[in-house]
């Protein structure tokens, strides 16, 4: 069986169930194809304005993920055919690889700008700041089965392997800094319930094993 279309075809990408195929092409859009019967499934998805590098559907079927030359992103809704957001434009140059984390709640893209992006799947916004590393265009990304690893491949001919791992952080934080975060800390970024986050933060320490603040000693009353 032969899909035939009008422009190169640069990505293609399989739903969860089997039952579509999605096709990026060079003209700039993506087709759904129904897998019963080998058809297109309505018009081609038209949103942005440079070809098509990359598609990638969300573990659960409901998005597409689209990377272009255009340097930007777009998610899809599967069912509406319509874009669930703007065309998200933070990787300076065309961004080439991109992959949905096992569970779906992250997204990692690729870029000719050498970098790496780690995206929230709902709210669409990256996770802190780019993940830098590679010396050449970053071709393509890919989680690992248990989404605590991610893989990226570059034209600098290197494979570098990023820890995704929040206990990892955590431990490599508490490691360098050497220490626990203070009352006021753990207040600010924690639990700000005053009456209940001393409690919490003696019994839930940031690093365990590391000292915590002792509890302010009472000043003494002056009135007899």
């Amino acid at each position: 069986m032969i899909f035939a279309v009008l422009f190169r075809v640069t990505s293609v990408a399989f739903s969860p169930d089997g039952k579509l195929l999605a096709s990026g092409s060079n003209d700039s859009t993506i087709i759904f194809w129904d897998m019963s019967t080998h058809q297109p499934l309505g018009e081609p998805l038209v949103g942005h304005i440079l070809g098509i590098t990359s598609v990638a559907f969300s573990p659960d079927g409901n998005l597409l993920a689209s990377g272009s030359h255009d340097s930007g992103i777009i998610f899809w809704n599967v069912n509406t055919h319509q874009p669930i957001a703007h065309r998200l434009t933070v990787h300076r140059y065309d961004v080439l690889g991109i992959a949905f984390s096992p569970d779906g709640r992250l997204f990692a893209s690729g870029s000719r700008d050498n970098t790496i992006i780690l995206w929230d799947s709902d709210t669409r916004e990256p996770i802190g700041q780019a993940f830098t590393g590679h010396q050449d265009v970053v071709q393509s990304v890919t989680f690992s089965p248990n989404g605590k690893m991610l893989a990226s491949g570059s034209l600098d001919k290197s494979i570098l392997l990023w820890d995704l791992d929040l206990s990892s952080w955590e431990a490599r934080a508490c490691y360098v800094a050497n220490r626990n975060f203070t009352r006021a800390e753990y207040a600010q970024y924690i639990n700000r319930e005053s009456a209940t986050y001393d409690n919490e933060y003696a019994e839930n320490p940031t690093c365990p094993g590391l000292p915590i603040e002792p509890m302010p000693t009472p000043t003494p009353s002056s009135t007899p």
